[in-house]
């Protein structure tokens, strides 16, 4: 083969993988983060950082950009709910407090990552990185005023783990993108918040505090779950390692067909109609098995995959990525939610997401085998629409072949020539 013709078809193929790609924004099953370590801390009016949350996912910024400040304006992001907020004087909650409460503590897990996917998507890293740290770096204030650890510790003797405020933060700013709609149940953490309440859990008992002094208004016991065995996971849950290759694999057509699909997915459903103490203890089941077959958790795996780039990604961007790699969409996958995400998984790939750029990765090392930039989407998307995955993989590859055989073609009538002239 000539050399001319083996660039050409170089060429092609790289035209061909382009015609592909795009995101997710999923989060993990479980987006609670472990708070600091408050042993022999006790209640005291010298609050110290151990009762702040987000301090190891946040960088203190105690000003904001003027760009970002006209994104918030722009946007109907509401900067003064941080900025002006004067917690009332302790005080009884309402029915309606009671209720908000019971409603945003059933909500189950930190909301933080369908948040910053939701502000990264419409404002970009930079500003949603900005944002966050900001507003994030104010809630810490009002946490160390509250004190609501060592309350927490001194009622109960426990540990308050601190995921809890940092999701009542995530509801309230998810909120505030929503410009007030309510979206996900955010208007209940907003609800709270505005009548001068933070939440908590020691695993025991849900406790509503008053945000001046975190004193507690009210309580509650905690739901126990029931435990669950392996016998009661669906069929093929506890064998799903075998869809993940230990060794990298390429990406395939029907792979970058599948991540196109992902980008415009949306966000992940739940399955309806199933005992959710099973599908937590399987969705934890996957996690953990995760960890020991690969090393590390679906997350750190797509961030190990990057880093080895030679890219360097902030906490925030790690947790977009983290929160971007459809493991909550593949564990859905077994109940019954069919998704985009969940068939890259079964063919062996994880997507990620890190807010300028889609990927997918193969392997026990996270390895990018194929990506594409998001300023890329748009046009891919006008392509792809709503068409299934075969009928996409089947788009690509007659279009490759078609390009391919228009320029041997080419190349043969030119050497025909060539020939005739040396004739």
């Amino acid at each position: 083969m000539s050399k001319s013709l083996t660039a050409l078809l170089a060429a092609l193929l790289v035209f061909g993988l382009s015609l592909s790609g795009g995101p997710a924004f999923a989060d993990p099953t479980d987006g609670a983060s472990t708070g600091a370590d408050q042993a022999g801390d006790v209640h005291d009016d010298r609050p110290d950082e151990a009762d702040a949350v987000g301090g190891d996912q946040s960088t203190e910024t105690t000003s904001v950009s003027a760009e970002a400040r006209a994104w918030a304006d722009a946007n109907g992001f509401d900067l003064s709910a941080f900025e002006d907020y004067e917690a009332p004087a302790a005080h009884t909650p309402s029915a309606d407090d009671i209720a908000a409460f019971g409603a945003w503590m059933s909500g189950g897990s930190n909301p933080r990552n369908q948040v910053m996917s939701q502000i990264t998507s419409a404002a970009g890293q930079s500003i949603a990185n900005e944002l966050w740290n900001y507003c994030n770096t104010i809630w810490k204030r009002w946490m160390n005023a509250a004190n609501v650890g060592s309350v927490v510790s001194w009622t109960s003797g426990l540990k308050n783990v601190g995921a809890t405020q940092e999701g009542m933060f995530a509801g309230y700013f998810g909120y505030l993108i929503d410009a007030g709609g309510g979206q996900s149940g955010y208007g209940n953490a907003a609800s709270l918040i505005e009548d001068g309440f933070v939440v908590s859990s020691d695993g025991v008992t849900y406790r509503l505090h008053n945000m001046i002094d975190g004193t507690i208004a009210y309580e509650t016991a905690a739901p126990r779950s029931v435990p669950v065995s392996e016998d009661e996971f669906p069929a093929g849950l506890t064998a799903f390692t075998d869809f993940l290759p230990l060794e990298t694999r390429e990406a395939t057509a029907e792979a970058v067909a599948l991540l196109t699909q992902y980008a415009s997915a949306g966000p992940s459903t739940d399955p309806s109609g199933v005992d959710r103490d099973v599908y937590q203890a399987a969705a934890q089941y996957v996690n953990d098995e995760f960890g020991e077959y690969y090393g590390q958790c679906p997350g750190p795996t797509a961030v190990k995959g990057i880093t080895a780039l030679g890219l360097a990604l902030d906490a925030v961007t790690e947790d977009t990525v983290g929160s971007s790699v459809g493991e909550k969409e593949f564990v859905a996958s077994f109940f019954g939610v069919d998704s985009a995400a969940a068939s890259l998984w079964r063919l062996g790939f994880l997507p990620s997401f890190d807010g300028t750029t889609y990927r997918l990765h193969s392997g026990k090392s996270g390895a990018v085998v194929y990506q594409v930039a998001a300023a890329d989407l748009p046009a891919i998307a006008g392509v792809t629409g709503t068409v299934s995955a075969p009928a996409l993989v089947a788009i690509v590859v007659s279009a490759v072949a078609l390009a391919v055989g228009g320029a041997a073609w080419l190349i043969l009538r030119r050497k025909g020539r060539s020939g005739q002239g040396r004739g």
